[in-house]
C-alpha cells in the first residue's frame, strides 16, 4: 500500500546525508573544512554523493554540519539533497591516551528534487566511536569504528491512492529504527591535511535492509 514511501524508508533515506558515510572518529578541536564523496551500493540507492563538511571543536566537544546531494539515484530522477548537523563529545581519552571514546547524535534533513512525489525524511542517528590513534613522523594513522542506532521518520505523498478532486494528496507516515556501524581510517598529516577512508551499513529488514556505502573524504584543520 505504501511501496514508493516505504522504499525510502527502507534503504535511501538511511543516510545522515543520503549516500555518505557517517563519520565518527572523535571531536576534532579547532575550524575544519572538507568535502566528502560517497558510492553506495543498489540498496542503498546507486548514484554518487558529494558533500561538504564542516566542524567547530573545542577540548571535548564539537559540532559540525553538512551540506550533501546524490546524483543518479535509482529512486529520484533529479539530485536528492540533505542538510544536516551533529554533536560530538568525548567521554574518554586524551593527549597522552591513544584511545578515544566519543558519543555522536545527529539530525538531518533529506528531500529529493523529484521522485515519489517529493517525499521528506528526517534521520537521526546516536551513536558511540571508539579510535585508536597511532603516530607517525609525518602523518598520525587513527583507525575508528562506530556502532550507532538509526531513527528514521519519512513523510510522503501514497502513490497507490489518488487524491480526491479538489482535495489534498494523501500522505503516509513511517517510522523506523534500526541498527548500523561505520569504521574507516583516518590520516592527519603535520601541515593540517586530513584524508579519510570510511564504509558505512545499516542493518534492517525488508527490502533494500542492507545499504551500504563508501565514502572518502578530504579536510583542512586550522587549529
Amino acid at each position: 500500500m505504501v511501496a514508493g514511501v516505504v522504499a525510502l524508508a527502507a534503504g535511501p533515506l538511511r543516510a545522515q546525508a543520503p549516500g555518505l558515510p557517517i563519520i565518527n572518529a572523535g571531536a576534532a578541536r579547532g575550524v575544519t573544512l572538507g568535502a566528502q564523496l560517497g558510492f553506495p551500493n543498489g540498496a542503498a540507492g546507486d548514484g554518487t554523493a558529494f558533500g561538504v563538511v564542516g566542524s567547530l571543536g573545542f577540548r571535548r566537544l564539537a559540532v559540525g554540519a553538512v551540506v550533501a546531494g546524490v546524483s543518479g539515484a535509482d529512486w529520484s530522477n533529479g539530485t536528492v539533497r540533505s542538510v544536516g548537523g551533529s554533536l560530538t563529545v568525548k567521554l574518554a581519552g586524551g593527549p597522552l591516551v591513544p584511545i578515544a571514546v566519543n558519543l555522536q547524535a545527529g539530525a538531518a534533513h533529506v528531500a529529493p528534487d523529484n521522485g515519489y512525489d517529493g517525499a521528506r525524511a528526517w534521520r537521526m542517528p546516536v551513536g558511540v566511536g571508539i579510535s585508536w590513534t597511532i603516530p607517525q613522523p609525518v602523518v598520525a594513522v587513527k583507525p575508528w569504528i562506530a556502532p550507532r542506532i538509526d531513527h528514521t521518520r519519512t513523510r510522503g505523498p501514497d502513490p497507490t491512492l489518488d487524491p480526491l478532486p479538489g482535495g489534498p494528496v494523501p500522505l503516509v507516515n513511517l517510522t523506523e529504527t534500526d541498527l548500523a556501524l561505520s569504521a574507516g581510517v583516518s590520516f592527519g598529516f603535520l601541515n593540517g591535511l586530513g584524508l579519510e577512508v570510511a564504509l558505512d551499513r545499516v542493518f534492517g529488514e525488508g527490502p533494500g535492509s542492507k545499504p551500504t556505502t563508501f565514502g572518502v573524504g578530504i579536510s583542512w584543520s586550522l587549529k
